[in-house]
């Protein structure tokens, strides 16, 4: 049995839905995870700040047709940043590049969105391959837009994921040798070697919350793959696709 219970809001957007704050009491710590860092999710934070790691996902495609509701990354960041000035701790904040999309554009957007984080003063990120569920695939032919896997495809090629792995090298490049070097994290993702694969609640994660990180089973028990510690607990329970209305969003409508 897990010797700690971690919360976090995969379910959802914490910054929209709230409701995670009421349960906080029950868990040791919690990573939350948004794509628009409201002022009451800032709030939120700020007041349980000790149990606290901000997943803050900002894949590039905020205001398109991809993320139509989403912030754009210029507003996403200003808010972050405007969160870590009010006394959150920047080394408890991870940019959630979540999904990439493997085509030229989409792999082109990621690099943008490292960029912007490294000269931010950012150095951890957790990253994924976008997966093309056929409600999702319908959702961007419904928006006029390709599917990257083609009518049918779910995964992608082993070309793409090549292409992914060599845009994590040029981040590697553009950080320059500055100190610490970022730390790329991704979970259920095997074909990608330029990532550390660890769960989306990790041995880094209990480090940081203050518990012994060796306690970090890796079991996961989400879906193939999945590495995350055995005592992840979601936090929202409203099984719906949220606001932002991204195509990707594995609910359907």
């Amino acid at each position: 049995m897990a010797k700690y219970k971690i919360g976090t809001t995969e379910a959802g957007d914490a910054g929209l839905d709230l409701s995670w704050v009421n349960k906080l009491d029950a868990m040791d710590g919690a990573v939350v995870i948004t794509k628009n860092i409201t002022p009451a999710f800032q709030e939120a934070a700020l007041a349980n700040q000790d149990k606290l790691i901000v997943h803050a996902t900002i894949t590039g495609f905020g205001g398109t047709k991809v993320e139509p509701n989403v912030p754009k990354v210029e507003a996403n960041f200003d808010a972050l940043a405007t969160l870590i000035q009010n006394g959150f701790p920047q080394e408890k904040t991870v940019i959630r590049i979540d999904p990439i999309i493997p085509t030229p554009k989409g792999i082109q957007t990621a690099l943008n969105v490292f960029r912007k984080a490294i000269d931010g003063g950012f150095s951890r990120f957790r990253i994924s391959i976008i997966d093309m569920y056929p409600h999702v695939r319908e959702r961007f032919k419904t928006a006029g837009l390709p599917r990257p896997y083609g009518d049918a495809g779910f995964s992608p090629s082993s070309e793409q994921v090549k292409a992914v792995d060599d845009m994590l090298m040029s981040v590697f490049a553009y950080y320059g040798g500055k100190s610490p070097m970022p730390k790329i994290e991704c979970c259920a993702e095997p074909g990608l070697t330029n990532t550390i694969h660890c769960g989306c609640v990790s041995h880094f994660d209990l480090h940081l919350l203050g518990f012994d990180p060796d306690e970090d089973d890796r079991v996961g028990y989400q879906r193939r793959n999945c590495m995350c510690y055995s005592g992840k607990r979601e936090l929202l329970e409203h099984k719906a696709q949220c606001p932002h209305g991204c195509l990707y969003c594995y609910w359907r409508s």
